[in-house]
Formats: structure tokens, C-alpha cells, sequence
């Protein structure tokens, strides 16, 4: 199923606007900023009992979560990352002393690791451009992480993976018009807070 074009012209002016702000912020500001919002996420509930979680390979500006996988690799959680490939989005462990590449697509990822069912994860840090009130996420555009978690839009409750998405709290927007595709998030992490979603909202 096609977009309008308005709505994919609106939603491409969103992402241009969202992603040069993101890559404008000045270093300490940033720093100081991925430092609250990881905070915030050690103090999280389903990262302190999950034993298994996911994270990306910070791009483009996205807030870093290195100290996060340094503090996950400490309590002996397993640690994956996505992998694209043209056939779709998988999972693969990471380990702290992995190679990594750079692949077709411009992100870095584990060269030759052991590729992880994204059903065993417990909670999935997801990258996102922006996010709004009611917990609608818009990605890059590629529908990596809707496809690969198709399967939680099925289901009533969600027990695992938990998508927590992270971004920095100006990337809140008031309104996004979620796509029949859209997987919502469970939960959003920024700098300033963790917001929860209710699983029984509408469309």
C-alpha cells in the first residue's frame, strides 16, 4: 500500500528538519545528554530483569549508548545489534572485542557473528527519528524495525521484546499518523524521562 504523496512529502520534510537538528547539537551539550538519557534507561525495570537486549550502532547524530553496552556487558547480559541485509533486518550478538564493517547501508555492524531470533530478546533499544505522544515511531523510512516485529502487532500484551525507543526529548512530536505497517513502541527513553504507551490505544 502506497502513501499519499502529501503524507510522504510531510513525513520527509519531518525527517530532514529532525535528523539536521540532531546532527547540529554541540558536543558537551550531546554528551551530556546521552548521559541522562542512559541513565535513565539503567534505572528501567525490563533493562535491569532483561537478559538478553538490543541495541544499534549510534548514526547520523542518534544518541550513544556505549556506556549503556559497557554496563550490560558488566551484569553478563547478551548483547545483540541489528544486521541489514537487502533481504531484511536481523539480530546478531555482539561482543566487546567484535569486528565491525560498515555495510551496503552506511551503519556499522558485527562482521561474521552469530545471528540472534529477535523473539529471544528481551528488550530492543530502537532508533528513531521522532516520536509522538500516543508511543507511533518514524524511523529513517525503510521499515527495517516494522518488519522485523511485525509479529507484536498480533498479539494483546506484549511480554518480549519490549521496543523502548531513544532519541533526545526535542525529537517529541505532537502528531504522527502511524502507517497500517507501524509497529508502536512500548515505551520511549530520552534524556529527560522514560514515557510509557498504553498497549490498548487506537489508531
Amino acid at each position: 500500500m502506497s502513501r499519499p504523496p502529501a503524507a510522504d512529502d510531510l513525513r520527509g520534510s519531518l525527517r530532514r528538519r529532525i535528523r539536521r537538528q540532531r546532527r547540529g547539537l554541540e558536543t558537551a551539550t550531546r554528551h551530556a545528554a546521552d548521559r541522562a538519557l542512559v541513565r535513565n534507561i539503567l534505572a528501567l525495570g525490563p533493562y535491569r530483569n532483561a537478559r538478553a537486549i538490543a541495541v544499534y550502532c549510534a548514526f547520523d547524530g542518534e544518541p550513544s549508548l556505549d556506556a549503556l553496552v559497557t554496563d550490560a556487558y558488566r551484569r553478563a547480559k547478551r548483547v545483540c545489534t541489528p544486521v541489514l541485509r537487502r533481504a531484511g533486518m536481523s539480530f546478531a550478538s555482539l561482543h566487546p572485542d567484535q569486528t565491525m564493517q560498515r555495510n551496503a547501508f552506511g551503519f556499522t555492524e558485527p562482521d561474521g557473528a552469530a545471528t540472534v531470533d529477535p523473539r529471544s530478546v528481551d528488550l530492543v533499544l530502537t532508533p528513531l527519528v521522532a516520536f509522538d505522544e500516543r508511543g507511533w515511531r518514524l524511523g529513517f523510512g525503510g521499515g527495517h524495525y516494522d518488519r522485523c516485529f511485525r509479529f507484536l502487532r498480533t498479539r494483546r500484551a506484549w511480554f518480549r521484546p519490549k521496543l523502548v525507543g531513544v532519541g533526545y526529548a526535542f525529537q517529541q512530536l505532537a502528531h504522527i499518523e502511524p502507517q497500517p505497517w507501524d509497529v508502536p513502541l512500548w515505551a520511549v527513553a530520552t534524556d529527560k524521562a522514560i514515557r510509557r504507551f498504553d498497549r490498548t490505544r487506537t489508531r
